[in-house]
């Protein structure tokens, strides 16, 4: 599937619908869950401006969630969260040190926008570098200072392992419900490309039926003035049929007569006689021997036949068809010594 294809395919689904306030709501969530987790730890390590600081972020998560569950997620929620975590992962990293590694969750952050702002990639690439030169630059820069406070290593190795935990269980969260999403996109465009099959060929079942309708509409227009043709046309037609499925029996007409020709020649097969439609009344309801000048007129019905397949049905059926049904019309009087006619 074309890139731009996809990224429209899934733009409406992204911003407007349901699914994507399920994945903002889930980011989130977890941030305001954890933020006020870490706000009592905090509290409980008298670890104050950290306490504040997460009070706040908690606020702040509660009301860009009940923003997202009202509207929809905009890239400028996402920001101010960007924002906020960048700040509390480095302002944690100071206040207790760089061995807790909270500043994974500045990478994370630079990875979400992609999941939930599919149609948005420059802002999310910009925010996806942005992230990862902090975090690199955290990672470099933080184990030269001293913690502010002095908690015990301990402790300190526990914090380590929850966000790494956290870290990896979010990013396998958020690849899981991606990969659906994708999934789910796919079998919609499988689904519409199905949908749109299914309409062509209802509409090629239509021209099909409107071609038979007209082919029946002209031999019958023949059928009503040539009094020696009766149920002709239609014997001819059968008659096509049975000797086509027998000459595909022999090793010279197996590739030439497939099932679809065979169907296309007792299709084409009315087609024969339609030229007499110009042949005027009295030659062609002459009861007795037609003049060589009569004669002639009757000749040239093979010719008006293939004129007239042509005329009327160039524009509105199957070239190969058109092809078939004109080269009966033109040859069906032909004899295989040369003899016939036109």
């Amino acid at each position: 599937m074309n890139l731009e294809k996809l990224r429209n395919k899934m733009e409406p689904l992204l911003e407007t619908t349901l699914r994507s306030k399920i994945l903002a709501a889930f980011v989130v969530s977890f941030a305001a869950i954890y933020h006020f987790s870490f706000m009592w730890f905090f509290y409980s390590m008298n670890v104050m401006p950290m306490f504040c600081f997460n009070i706040g972020s908690v606020l702040l998560f509660v009301v860009i969630g009940g923003l997202i569950l009202s509207y929809k997620p905009y890239f400028a929620m996402y920001l101010l969260c960007f924002i906020e975590v960048v700040v509390h992962q480095i302002l944690a990293e100071r206040y207790i040190g760089s061995q807790t590694d909270f500043h994974f969750f500045i990478l994370l952050m630079g990875l979400i926008p992609f999941v939930i702002f599919f149609d948005k990639p420059l802002p999310s690439l910009f925010l996806g570098s942005i992230s990862c030169g902090i975090f690199v630059g955290v990672e470099i820069v933080a184990p030269s200072f001293k913690p502010v406070y002095e908690l015990d290593p301990k402790l300190l190795s526990v914090i380590k392992t929850i966000n790494i935990s956290l870290f990896a269980i979010v990013l396998l969260a958020i690849i899981v419900l991606f990969s659906l999403f994708i999934l789910f996109v796919e079998n919609a465009h499988v689904s519409e490309i199905n949908s749109q099959a299914q309409k062509i060929q209802i509409q090629n079942e239509k021209v099909i039926a409107m071609q038979n309708n007209t082919i029946i509409g002209m031999a019958n227009l023949v059928e009503n003035r040539d009094v020696d043709t009766g149920e002709h046309i239609k014997r001819t037609s059968a008659y096509v049929k049975m000797l086509s499925e027998e000459a595909k029996k022999t090793i010279e007409y197996q590739e030439v007569l497939t099932d679809a020709y065979i169907a296309l020649l007792e299709k084409a097969a009315p087609m024969h006689d339609i030229g007499k439609i110009v042949v005027p009344d009295a030659i062609l309801k002459k009861p007795g021997k037609l003049t060589p000048e009569e004669f002639f007129q009757i000749q040239r019905h093979t010719l008006e036949g293939a004129r007239i397949v042509h005329e009327v049905l160039d524009n509105n059926s199957d070239p190969e068809y058109v092809r078939v049904a004109s080269e009966i019309a033109l040859s069906h009087h032909e004899k295989w010594n040369g003899t016939g006619y036109p």
